[in-house]
């Protein structure tokens, strides 16, 4: 099998969305998350949505706020959940939930209930039975995550999955996995070379990635016919 695609960028598993800048890429990922989300209420009758709090993230998160094509977003048929959490002591000013709580859940309508923070006594076995508490009304082989939403870190590195220089409590990684749409979005100007680290341990099976029964797709804002300087 060849190992780049049409536009010589490295094959990563699952889909890949190309678009010429981070916007755009932002554009793609938001309607497939839009149309999951509704999808999944008409379906279920809720939407178990987990993201990746990273500073990557927050231009996404924050253009669901206000851009008009997302206002009908099913905020209140919606279950927040953290993909992980920087291993901080309370009111940190680093932490991501309480930046998630004061941004996403203040702005959107999303009752407070329904958000499920990473605390800083949380284990991964906590939140592993919140989550099971939560996912298990629904009927076997559905109760699992709808939809995740990852970024690719500077570093080169999955946020929730990757390694990381901060101790972070960390999802459980079975529930990534058993996700029906997993969404990485990939920006910066080094974006090439990260997409072919992940790649190249994608080809020798240390990327940590490989959700079962469900979709992968990864939103690259690059321009595949310049390439990096």
């Amino acid at each position: 099998m060849p190992t780049t695609d049409a536009n010589g960028l490295p094959r990563l598993p699952g889909r890949m969305v190309l678009r010429t800048d981070p916007d755009r890429a932002i554009d793609a990922l938001l309607a497939d998350l839009f149309i999951h989300a509704n999808n999944c209420v008409r379906a279920f009758g809720d939407f178990h949505l987990a993201v990746s709090a990273t500073p990557a993230s927050e231009p996404a998160l924050m253009r669901l706020m206000y851009d008009p094509p997302y206002r009908e977003f099913p905020w209140k048929r919606t279950r927040l959940w953290m993909v992980d959490e920087l291993d901080l002591p309370a009111e940190h000013p680093d932490l991501r939930g309480p930046r998630l709580a004061e941004t996403l859940v203040a702005l959107s309508g999303l009752p407070e209930s329904q958000f499920h923070p990473i605390e800083y006594a949380d284990t991964v076995e906590a939140y592993r039975r919140l989550l099971g508490e939560h996912l298990g009304w629904r009927e076997k082989g559905h109760d699992r995550l709808d939809f995740v939403f990852l970024t690719v870190e500077p570093d080169g590195e999955l946020s929730g999955v990757g390694e990381s220089p901060v101790p972070r409590v960390v999802i459980p990684p079975e529930f990534i996995r058993s996700a029906r749409f997993v969404a990485v979005f990939a920006p910066g100007p080094d974006v090439n070379s990260a997409v072919a680290g992940l790649a190249a341990r994608a080809r020798d099976g240390t990327l940590g990635l490989a959700p079962v029964g469900g979709e992968l797709a990864w939103y690259v804002a690059v321009d595949p016919l310049k390439g990096e300087e």
